[in-house]
């Protein structure tokens, strides 16, 4: 995926612009369909009358400066978007559209350098490390079989009871509860030398576990989750991958169930249709992305930084929701703060949803 979105973002980049330091031949045939082109483009199939033939590097030069100039439309359209909230979605629905990046390409490029930021910073900064099932007592996430590895988990939980308000009875029947749980996966005795989970082992816990008139069905049903489990824990990197694979396709969902319920929200104002809420929800989703990127380039520079970023976030989300609801649907304040908070709460209900069907489909595929 990060290959495809490297080229789809190159690809919508290059169609940002006009083509205006390529030289053109107007007046001539065009080359694609043999009319004359009267300007730039061909009037009749749209393709730019310019020839390519020419030296290597004045191509080049030609590209980066073309890319570059964009018509001014991404240096005009960015700062709106970002600091002037429901504005360019206002205008761009009155008919004010030449002046702007396209809604969807201006999304599509935002979405490919957050995940490209995502993905190589996680690289370069170690985030990622830590996010793998460990049986090693100092793993990211012990699953502690070993003694070694109960006595860690109750040394990590030790000060937290001393500091709770709790008696001692509740603080001893919670250590023997964390004691239980640790004992119930012997998960040190199912790690052979090799890394791999050992099968055999594995059935047998299964068994062990389940009820003695079980049936064999069930009992089969069971062993394959813990046998698919056992499979991801052993790939772990494939399936980060598959989580890099699919975590842009699946933030695109996000994008209609937001724009349907802009669509139940103002169903009832006239004169305001399905397009004019996938256009919000396409700026609106654009902004997440240049402002996800940006914070996370802030706390790459300023870790020590990092929760207030989190929480600066959140804050600037909530006012920009707020005040483009106002400016693009022209809804009171009250209507606005209202509408805001139904699509926040929804919005991180729909997130969540999203992250674990992420993680189940990137499970079922590794």
């Amino acid at each position: 995926m990060e290959h495809e979105a490297e080229a789809v973002g190159a690809a919508s980049l290059g169609g940002l612009s006009s083509g205006r330091h390529f030289p053109v031949q107007s007046g001539a045939p065009c080359a694609n369909c043999g009319q004359v082109v009267p300007d730039r483009f061909c009037t009749t199939c749209g393709q730019l009358a310019s020839d390519f033939h020419r030296p290597f590097w004045e191509l080049i030069a030609g590209s980066l400066g073309d890319m570059f100039a964009l018509d001014g439309r991404l240096f005009r359209s960015v700062p709106m978007l970002m600091f002037r909230p429901g504005r360019m979605t206002r205008n761009y629905l009155n008919g004010q559209r030449a002046r702007y990046v396209p809604p969807f390409r201006m999304f599509l490029l935002a979405s490919i350098i957050f995940f490209l930021t995502v993905f190589t910073l996680g690289d370069e900064l170690g985030w990622f490390d830590r996010w793998r099932f460990d049986p090693v007592p100092n793993g990211g996430f012990s699953l502690g079989a070993p003694e070694s590895g109960k006595q860690a988990v109750l040394g990590d939980l030790d000060p937290h009871l001393e500091q709770a308000d709790i008696d001692p009875q509740t603080r001893e029947i919670i250590a023997n509860s964390v004691v239980d749980g640790v004992e119930a996966l012997p998960f040190g005795e199912l790690v052979q030398a090799d890394g791999k989970i050992d099968r055999v082992k594995l059935r047998a816990f299964v068994e062990s576990r389940m009820e003695a008139n079980v049936d064999p069905a069930e009992m089969e049903t069971a062993y394959l989750a813990a046998d698919r489990a056992a499979t991801v824990y052993e790939n772990q990197d494939r399936f980060g991958v598959r989580l890099r694979e699919w975590a842009p396709r699946f933030s695109v969902l996000f994008l209609p169930v937001f724009s349907l319920l802009l669509t139940l929200l103002y169903a009832w104002h006239r004169r305001v249709y399905m397009f004019d809420h996938l256009i919000a929800g396409l700026h609106f989703q654009t902004f997440l992305y240049v402002l996800g990127t940006l914070l996370l380039l802030a706390a790459a520079v300023f870790p020590q930084g990092a929760d207030w970023l989190i929480g600066g976030g959140f804050l600037a989300i909530i006012a920009y929701l707020y005040r483009m609801l106002r400016i693009t649907y022209g809804s009171g304040r009250i209507l606005s703060a209202f509408r805001t908070s139904i699509l926040l709460i929804f919005g991180m209900i729909l997130l969540g949803v999203l992250a674990i069907g992420l993680v189940i489909l990137s499970f079922l595929l590794t």
